[in-house]
């Protein structure tokens, strides 16, 4: 999660006052240990307003953007400032004759002002600029929005959208909420933020919006003092504060699972007891078994009841006696797990790669153990720190299905056999030593006519980060579709 403290020119043309919002945003942003940055707006003022124009008190913006005028000595002040207080240093340059003092100023993260989101002279020229570009898109219908994406993405730069509504202060009924859906559904491979101006006596629509999906959140903030009250859509400190919370507090619900519902639930629960006296590989029928409280420590319950049908006992067992994991086996499920561990073995023998007894290695069955040899892979884990590498098996004649990841950003390459990797509907052949890139929310799909090997590295890997294309996949649990083996 990015925060975006938009000072705008809440600095009143005052370097102190700047620095001051700096000490206040700063110090938020130590206490919730956040990713942020604190932004200001360049404007070249001698040519950004005609020249007829340029002492014209009667025009609001003109005379807000005179009053609040800064000289580039005094921007690099204050962007030194922000960056010795650990914030990133964002400016949204509202012309071309700005962009210049970007690059001076060695800025972090560039801004594009709604108002400019179709300023195709100043697109072009920021396109052109290796920096992370955030573009707001209040006001502006998804054709257009397309064509921006299409320029950003043609320059392969790093950028993100943001929900905006171009309304000072924005009041709750016209926060239009369900633009979010739209953006992140047409755009589905880059970040979606919330730009807002809301007012801080109305409820915030920015859990809300982070409830959606947004990454990116922006707001006004400032330091009210007796010279200059804060407007109507600007934040202080403490009510800034108090968003960061309801946000905080979403995000802990969002991911918190609860531990104690498993032993307490279990407890509810039948176990699993033998009628009669069963004697080692009896094949178990639904007539040797019962269920009845309690379901003691380890025992098979009720919900194991097709996983245990037709496996066999392992041990003698005595009436009434509980029936638990370790006494039943599944020999079809042996055999295909046998299977799989011969193909993989020789593979990776093929591809002269080392697995270790430290390495987790997994069987991904999107359809079940049955369908396996179809559609799945075999997943070697051998390292996840901020960094990740994993090594993929895929058998012959076998497909991983249409996925993406919100979060992850990783990179294949073929290191035996032959690997189709599938893009967004692009169909690309993998070649030795050639990896491709797979961007964060990007579609992507892989199979093997012969079988392959292909080494992945990765961003940090998050469980149940995956969104499959198919919904009947994501509803399976991960121990549904993920089974740990050893090799």
């Amino acid at each position: 999660m990015l925060y975006i403290f938009e000072m705008a020119n809440n600095h009143m043309g005052s370097v102190d006052h700047a620095k001051k919002i700096v000490d206040e945003f700063s110090s938020l942003t130590k206490k919730h240990k956040l990713i942020a940055g604190i932004k200001l707006q360049f404007r070249n003022l001698d040519t950004f307003i005609h020249p007829e124009f340029q002492q014209r008190n009667d025009l609001k913006y003109v005379k807000r953007f005179n009053e609040t005028r800064l000289t580039k000595d005094q921007f690099k002040e204050i962007v030194d400032y922000i960056k010795q207080n650990g914030l990133l240093a964002i400016t949204t340059p509202f012309d071309n004759e700005s962009i210049p003092m970007t690059e001076e100023l060695n800025l972090d993260v560039l801004k594009v002002a709604s108002c400019s989101v179709d300023d195709w002279p100043l697109l072009e020229e920021l396109s052109s600029l290796n920096k992370r570009i955030i573009i707001s898109t209040a006001g502006v219908g998804m054709d257009t929005l397309r064509k921006v994406y299409r320029l950003f993405k043609r320059k392969g730069r790093d950028f993100a959208f943001m929900h905006c509504v171009g309304e000072y202060p924005t009041n709750n009924n016209v926060a239009n909420l369900d633009r979010i859906k739209e953006l992140k559904q047409e755009f589905p491979d880059i970040e979606i933020g919330f730009s807002t101006h809301e007012s801080p006596i109305e409820k915030s629509m920015t859990p809300f919006a982070v409830a959606m999906g947004c990454t990116i959140i922006e707001k006004h903030v400032g330091v009210p003092t007796e010279e200059w009250p804060l407007n109507a859509y600007s934040l202080t400190k403490v009510q800034m504060d108090s968003v960061i919370n309801e946000v905080n507090e979403l995000l802990e619900a969002s991911v918190g699972k609860s531990n104690e519902q498993v032993k307490s639930l279990k407890s509810l629960k039948r176990g699993v007891y033998v009628k009669d006296n069963l004697t080692k590989d009896h094949k178990i029928s639904k007539d040797d078994i019962y269920f009845a409280m309690p379901v003691q420590e380890g025992m098979l319950d009720a919900s194991d009841y097709h996983d245990i049908l037709g496996s066999y006992i392992t041990v003698d067992k005595s009436k009434n006696e509980g029936l638990y994991l370790s006494d039943i086996v599944d020999l079809e499920r042996k055999e295909i797990l046998d299977k799989i561990k011969r193909q993989v073995k020789e593979q990776l023998l093929n591809a002269n790669v080392t697995i270790t007894d430290k390495d987790d290695v997994e069987i991904s069955c999107h359809y079940g153990l049955d369908s396996f040899f179809e559609t799945g892979c075999i997943i070697i884990s051998k390292i996840n720190r901020r960094y990740c590498k994993k090594i993929l098996v895929v058998l012959p004649n076998q497909s991983h299905p249409t996925h993406r990841h919100m979060i992850k950003e990783e990179s294949f390459e073929l290191l035996s056999g032959d690997c189709e990797l599938v893009l967004n509907g692009r169909s690309i052949d993998l070649k030795l030593g050639q990896p491709k890139l797979i961007n964060t929310k990007v579609d992507h799909s892989f199979s093997s006519k012969n079988g392959c090997v292909v080494e992945e590295v990765s961003t940090t890997h998050i469980p149940g980060d995956s969104i499959y294309q198919n919904p009947k996949i994501n509803k399976l649990s991960l121990n549904d579709r993920k089974i740990k083996i050893t090799l």
